[in-house]
């Protein structure tokens, strides 16, 4: 009985070193894993792709005219934000892309907020651009929707700046709204632009422009 005893005891003494050092090996992986997050270190702005960092500065300075443009408008005047120029933002790796913030603002008269993101390839080459929504409900907005107004006047604001077609563009954006994921490609640039809907009712909403190769 006594040598059974120990034979058991022994048996859940190893059970536990192995479970011991499962664990052991899950927490090193883990410290491993942080470990590699932290040495991913953030790409500056010099070293984008050449030709990329010219298109780069050319469309923020388009947008930033454009911006004026808007609120000087006499009938339907729109304040939005400008993108910071000279561009300082730097490169963060996400999967296989970088993307860079270029604005990153809250709505100016209502509760809101959005982003610009400029995406690159592994190459540091620019490949598109996202802009992402976040206003009040669609079931909260005034009869005219001036609440997303700031908002949907940036996404105009992008399309213009990158040339796409307005009137092409302001058609496909309705059809969209019947859609929760929607693309189409613009007859002038060749620019995959993609419409995310699915959350519009909660006031959140995303648009990706993708350049073509």
């Amino acid at each position: 009985m006594k040598k059974a005893l120990l034979l058991l005891l022994a048996i859940m003494l190893v059970g536990c070193s192995g479970e011991g050092t499962e664990k052991k090996k899950e927490a090193d992986v883990k410290k491993e894993e942080v470990v590699k997050e932290e040495k991913v270190v953030p790409v500056k702005f010099e070293e984008v792709d050449p030709e990329s960092k010219a298109a780069i500065e050319k469309f923020v300075k388009k947008y930033n005219v454009r911006v004026d443009i808007y609120k000087q408008d006499p009938e339907e005047g729109i304040e939005i934000a400008k993108i910071p120029d000279p561009i300082t933002s730097e490169l963060n790796k996400e999967e296989n892309i970088f993307t860079q913030i270029l604005l990153d603002t809250d709505l100016k008269k209502h509760k809101g907020h959005y982003k610009i993101d400029a995406k690159y390839n592994e190459d540091k080459k620019i490949i598109g651009y996202n802009i992402s929504i976040e206003g009040i409900p669609a079931t909260e907005l005034s009869e005219n929707g001036e609440e997303w107004a700031e908002g949907i006047t940036s996404t105009m604001t992008i399309a213009d700046a990158l040339g796409l077609n307005i009137d092409k563009y302001d058609e496909e954006s309705d059809i969209a709204f019947d859609e929760e994921n929607y693309t189409y490609t613009d007859p002038n640039t060749k620019t995959n632009v993609t419409f995310l809907y699915a959350d519009w009712d909660l006031g959140k909403f995303e648009i990706k422009y993708d350049l073509s190769k």
